[in-house]
C-alpha cells in the first residue's frame, strides 16, 4: 500500500500546448518503477486536459481535490513563475504539501528560485536517481508524528543526496554535491511503452543525452555531458517508441536531440525509419548539424520523413563565435544547409541579438552572410542569459545587463546598449519579414472570438469565450461563476457600455488566474476616447509574468523589465465611425464591425484599406469569411 501520494506536473508554452509532453515526469515515473518504489510511492501525471488548458484557478482547485504529499514540477522558462506562483497558492491550501522541482531553470546560480518560498527541495541536474533516492527517503519517514514537511529541514539522510537543494534549519539554501549522470541510459524503461503518457498527436522522442559542443549560451550541452559513451538508448528500444506513437495517432515526431546526425544510432535510425514511415505519415522534426549535412546523411533524412530542421547559426561574427565557444565553419555549414533546403525541408534558421563581443557591425555580418549564402528566411531571438550557462558567467566581463526573471533577455551589452538593441530588434525583425511588435509564445488571437455566444453540449473542461454582451443578470451571474474555470487564454466579449461592470468581472479573474492571456473585446457605438480606454485598461489589475517579460522591448526604455502583454484590447467600431487606429497605439486595436446588406458584394478593397486589426463582416456565415480570408489573406473576424 502507497504511503507517499505524488503529483507530477508541467505547464505548457503559451502558445504551442500540443508540444507539452511530460517526457521528463514520464521518466521519473518509469526509473521508479524500475527501482521497485510503486509499492511504496503512488505517482500521478498530471492530466494534459487540465495541464495544457486550464487556468491558474482551476487547475489549483483540481490538484488540491487530488491532495497529493508531494507536487513534482518541470521548471522551464516559459513556466517557472507561473507554476510556482500556482505552488504557492496550492500550499496555502494544503498546509503539508512538499514542493520538489527540477528541469532547466534549476540551478545553483538561479537564486531567485531556489530562494523562493514555495520550493521546498530542488533536483538539479539529470533527475531520475535524484528523485528516486528522495521518494525512498521520504517514503520510509511517512511513520513519523506530524507532516514530513515538519521534519524535512532535520530529515537526516537529505544533505546524503546528490543534486539536491534544500533549506536547512536556519533557513539557508543547501547545495549537495553534483550528482554524476547515468551512465547508461538502456535500464531506463521508456514511459510510453510503459503507459505513463498519454498519446497525442506530437511525440517527443529523446535518443540519447549527449552533446560534444559547449556553446557558452546554451545549456543543453553542460546539461547532457560531452562524453557519449552508453548515454543512448537502445535502437530496438527507439523504434517501438516510434512504432508506438505512430499506432496511437502521433503525427509529428520531435527528436529531442542537440544534434541528430552525429548520434551513433543515426544511418540504421533512418534505414529504418525509410521502411516504418514510407507511406510518410509522419512528419519528422529534428535539430541538424549544419556541418555534417553531406549528400548522403541529407538523403537518409528525407528517405525517413524530415519536414523541419533547426540548423542554428546564432551569428556569423567570428569573435562572438569565439565568446561563445561554438565551433563552427561556416562555408561547410552553410553548403549543408543549402542541401536541405533544396530537397523541400522546412529550415529554422536563428539569429541571437546580443550576444557577448558581437556588436551592430557583426550582426551585420550576420545578415549579409546569410544573403550572400542563399540561405533563405530567418528569425531574430534576443539572447537569453540562461541560469547556469557559461555567458551568465561571462556578465561582468562584458558587461551584460539582463533580466532576473525569465526569459531572461539581455538589456545592454559593453558594446550595445538597450536602445541599440531595440533598434537592430525592430530592424532585423522587419528585413526578416516579421513584426517587431509581436510577442514571442504569445497566442495569436482568435479570429472566430466575435462569432457569438458558444454553445455547449455539455460543461467543458475550461471556458476559453466569456460572450457577455447584451447580457442579463443570470448571464453575468454565470460569468462570475465560470472565472474559476477559466481557460490559459480567454476571450471576453461586451460592450463598451457596460465597461464598468465588466472592470470588476476582469479584475476578479485576473486576480484568480494571474498567469491567463486576456483578450477582451470591446463593442462600441462610437469612438471612446483614447485615454478614456487606455485608464480602463491600466485600472486593472496587473501580475507581470512570463509574456509581459517576453515584450520588454516593446518599452523605449527597459524600466521594470515589462511590458504588460497579458491583457490585449480589441475596440470594435461600426465601420461608419470616424477614427483612426493610429490614435489608439498602444492602447486598443481597432476591428470593424460591416454589416453586409443582402446580395451586396463585400468591399475588399475597401476593407483592405481601411487600416487597424481586420474587418468582420456582421451576419456573414463562417464559410463565406473563411473563403474571404483564404482569397485576400486579410485578417476578417467572425
Amino acid at each position: 500500500m502507497p504511503t507517499l501520494h505524488v503529483l507530477l506536473m508541467q505547464l505548457p508554452v503559451p502558445n504551442n500546448p500540443a508540444t507539452n509532453v511530460p517526457l521528463a515526469a514520464g521518466y521519473l515515473k518509469a526509473y521508479a518503477q524500475a527501482r521497485g518504489l510503486l509499492d511504496l510511492v503512488q505517482i500521478d501525471i498530471l492530466p494534459r486536459e487540465l495541464a495544457d488548458t486550464a487556468g491558474d484557478a482551476l487547475l489549483a482547485d483540481a490538484i488540491t481535490a487530488q491532495r497529493p504529499d508531494l507536487l513534482g514540477i518541470s521548471l522551464y522558462t516559459w513556466n517557472s513563475e507561473r507554476s510556482l506562483g500556482l505552488a504557492a497558492r496550492l500550499k496555502a491550501r494544503l498546509p503539508g504539501l512538499i514542493v520538489v522541482v527540477g528541469g532547466p531553470e534549476v540551478q545553483p546560480d538561479n537564486h531567485w528560485l531556489l530562494h523562493h518560498p514555495a520550493v521546498d527541495l530542488a533536483v538539479i541536474g539529470e533527475g531520475e536517481q535524484t528523485f528516486a533516492e528522495l521518494l525512498e527517503l521520504l517514503a520510509s519517514n511517512t511513520a513519523r508524528p506530524g507532516t514530513v514537511l515538519e521534519y524535512l529541514p532535520a530529515l537526516p539522510g537529505l544533505p546524503a543526496i546528490s543534486g539536491l537543494a534544500f533549506r536547512n534549519r536556519a533557513g539557508e539554501v543547501v547545495v549537495t554535491p553534483e550528482r554524476a549522470a547515468l551512465s547508461d541510459l538502456a535500464p531506463l524503461p521508456s514511459p510510453y511503452l510503459l503507459g505513463y503518457l498519454a498519446p497525442g498527436p506530437i511525440m517527443m522522442i529523446e535518443i540519447s543525452r549527449w552533446c560534444p559542443y559547449a556553446c557558452a549560451f546554451c545549456l543543453y550541452g553542460r546539461n547532457m555531458g560531452a562524453k557519449l559513451g552508453s548515454r543512448y538508448f537502445p535502437l530496438e528500444r527507439v523504434l517501438a517508441e516510434l512504432r508506438w506513437g505512430r499506432d496511437h495517432g502521433a503525427r509529428q515526431i520531435h527528436f529531442v536531440e542537440a544534434n541528430l546526425n552525429l548520434v551513433p544510432l543515426f544511418r540504421p535510425l533512418m534505414r529504418a525509419l525509410a521502411d516504418m514511415n514510407a507511406d510518410g505519415a509522419l512528419a519528422l522534426y529534428a535539430e541538424l548539424r549544419g556541418e555534417h549535412l553531406d549528400n548522403d546523411v541529407v538523403d537518409a533524412l528525407c528517405r525517413a520523413g524530415l519536414r523541419v530542421a533547426e540548423v542554428g547559426l546564432q551569428t556569423a561574427n567570428p569573435l562572438a563565435l569565439s565568446v561563445a565557444q561554438r565551433r563552427t565553419n561556416l562555408r561547410t555549414w552553410a553548403a549543408g544547409t543549402r542541401r536541405l533546403q533544396a530537397r523541400g525541408v522546412e529550415i529554422y534558421l536563428d539569429v541571437i541579438l546580443g550576444l557577448p563581443a558581437d556588436d551592430a557591425t557583426g550582426i551585420a555580418s550576420t545578415i549579409e552572410f546569410i544573403e550572400r549564402e542563399n540561405l533563405g528566411p530567418y528569425d531574430v531571438f534576443t539572447l537569453q542569459v540562461l541560469p547556469g550557462t557559461a555567458t551568465r558567467r561571462q556578465a561582468a566581463e562584458y558587461a551584460l545587463v539582463y533580466q532576473d526573471r525569465p526569459p531572461y533577455y539581455i538589456l545592454g551589452t559593453d558594446r550595445l546598449s538597450y536602445a541599440e538593441l531595440r533598434r537592430l530588434r525592430r530592424v532585423l525583425k522587419r528585413g526578416a519579414g516579421l513584426d517587431p511588435d509581436e510577442i514571442e509564445g504569445c497566442p495569436p488571437p482568435r479570429e472566430h472570438a466575435l462569432a457569438g455566444a458558444p454553445g455547449h453540449a455539455a460543461q467543458p473542461v475550461c471556458y476559453s469565450h466569456i460572450w457577455l454582451v447584451d447580457a442579463d443578470q443570470a448571464g453575468w451571474l454565470a460569468a462570475a461563476e465560470q472565472s474559476n474555470r477559466l481557460a490559459h487564454h480567454v476571450d471576453v466579449v461586451a460592450r463598451w457600455a457596460d465597461a464598468g461592470r465588466l472592470a470588476g468581472w476582469l479584475a476578479a479573474a485576473i486576480d484568480s488566474n494571474p498567469s491567463t492571456l486576456f483578450d477582451c473585446y470591446l463593442l462600441a457605438d462610437f469612438a471612446p476616447e483614447p485615454a478614456l480606454v487606455a485608464g480602463w485598461g491600466a485600472a486593472l489589475p496587473y501580475h507581470p509574468g512570463y509574456l509581459d517579460r517576453v515584450a520588454v522591448y516593446r518599452r523605449a526604455e527597459p524600466g521594470p523589465g515589462h511590458a504588460r502583454a497579458s491583457l490585449r484590447l480589441w475596440l470594435v467600431l461600426p465601420w461608419a465611425v470616424q477614427a483612426d487606429p493610429a490614435d489608439y497605439t498602444g492602447v486598443a486595436a481597432i476591428i470593424w464591425a460591416y454589416d453586409l446588406a443582402s446580395g451586396e458584394a463585400p468591399p475588399l478593397g475597401a476593407w483592405a484599406a481601411a487600416g487597424g486589426a481586420g474587418v468582420w463582416p456582421r451576419g456573414c456565415s463562417a464559410e463565406q469569411v473563411a473563403g474571404w480570408r483564404t482569397a485576400t489573406g486579410m485578417r476578417l473576424w467572425g
